[in-house]
């Protein structure tokens, strides 16, 4: 090996041992970084209320106010039950 490659190999090695203690990166230390937006969580729904919305989407309602809920089987077929007034 040339005196010349051997020393380019040198700076390589050394150019990357030192890229190599500057990580992990801090986010303090980077220049140009963008802003990070604030979250508005007012206009999110709380689980209650999304558990409230599958609920009443997955349903049908009789004339007679009786509930039928969908059951999928693995063939991709759905079926609707009945749901029994104590919530079989």
């Amino acid at each position: 090996m040339s005196i010349e490659l051997k020393n380019a190999v040198k700076i390589i090695t050394d150019a990357v041992t030192i890229i190599s203690k500057r990580f992990p990166i801090k986010w303090e230390d980077i220049t140009n970084k963008p802003a990070i937006p604030t979250i508005d969580v007012t206009d999110f729904y709380t689980k209650e209320e999304v558990d409230k919305i599958l609920k009443a989407s997955n349903q049908l309602i009789s004339p007679d106010g009786a509930v039928w809920k969908p059951t999928i089987d693995n063939d991709g077929v759905v079926s609707w039950k009945k749901v029994m007034p104590n919530g079989q």
